[in-house]
């Protein structure tokens, strides 16, 4: 029980003793008694909404570092008499950095409302927001009834895309030369080789034209890149997360260049345009930070390696 109400409901039943020890009518004992009861019939009539009421947090799915950003908690209450009083204990949790907050906040003469709280955009990650428990006073705010929480809702903080501290050469980055394989499974391709036919080759390979005018079937092979894949790897975030807006950055860049590639931070991710790369990195911050994953980087076109705000390339 808060203080303040005790003292001044035992102020009000003190006041009801004292008028029944001086008053020597039939009034007296019934303004005690009422004084005594008033609390549990307040009670009585507030406990539906006590009981009732429901708590829903919501929040943007994404948005940039250091934008403002808030978390809206939806109170739907099926009131009879109103609810003095709410505390409301909400954790925060940053599923990337691993970090915890919890904040206590304290609503009064609550209804069927919305309420909106600041969320925390200082670091990139996934902020996981749940409501732990939360407490109902009574309209006399007397007596208090405390219930778990069920809602939980998440934001992802985004890192803005910001250009590297030292210019990048991707001209020579992106200039190996290409080497051709076979494509598996064979079927059409931009280049081909020519070659006696095996066995095992269809039909539709064999080069008729030329074959008319050799001793042996030609065959057509269809021959694709073998070094095509370019790779980013998020090697070190940094301070400030300045790794995350560098590999965003490179990223987007890379696509203006129409240089689809592969993001290799916690697992693998092939980018085709600027909503798979942020969907990558939206997942990247959804798990605690770790080493990148391994990959094979034989047949690699370029690793762009991504630390803190500098890039290496390979």
């Amino acid at each position: 029980m808060p203080i303040l109400h005790l003292l001044g409901y035992l102020l009000l039943a003190g006041l009801a003793w004292l008028f029944r020890a001086s008053y020597v009518g039939w009034l007296g004992p019934y303004i005690f008694a009422a004084a005594v009861l008033l609390p549990l019939v307040i009670l009585l009539f507030s406990l539906p909404s006590m009981m009732g009421l429901q708590v829903t947090l919501s929040a943007p799915g994404r948005v940039m570092r250091k934008n403002p950003a808030e978390l809206t908690v939806d109170f739907s209450n099926r009131r009879l008499v109103p609810i003095h009083s709410l505390t409301l204990h909400i954790e925060i949790r940053n599923r990337y950095t691993g970090e915890r907050s919890r904040q206590n906040y304290i609503f009064r003469n609550l209804e069927s409302s919305q309420s909106r709280l600041p969320l925390p955009t200082d670091l990139c990650g996934e902020l996981e927001c749940a409501v732990l428990r939360f407490e109902c006073r009574d309209a006399l705010g007397i007596f208090s009834v405390r219930r778990r929480g069920n809602s939980v809702c998440s934001c992802t903080v985004m890192p803005q895309a910001v250009e590297s501290d030292e210019p990048i050469n991707f001209e020579a980055a992106l200039s190996t030369e290409t080497i051709l394989k076979p494509k598996y499974g064979g079927g059409f391709a931009e280049d081909h080789d020519l070659r006696s036919y095996r066995p095992g080759d269809t039909a539709n390979s064999i080069h008729w034209k030329l074959t008319s005018k050799m001793d042996e079937p030609i065959v057509r092979e269809a021959l694709v890149p073998e070094n095509s894949t370019i790779f980013v790897v998020l090697s070190r975030v940094g301070e400030e997360d300045r790794g995350l807006e560098v590999l965003r950055w490179l990223s987007r860049t890379l696509l203006d260049m129409d240089e689809p590639h592969v993001i290799v931070s916690d697992s693998l991710y092939s980018v085709g345009n600027e909503e798979e790369t942020d969907s990558a990195i939206a997942s990247t911050l959804s798990w605690p930070m770790r080493e990148p994953c391994g990959f094979d980087a034989k047949g690699a076109r370029c690793v762009f390696t991504v630390s803190g705000g500098e890039v290496r390339w390979q």
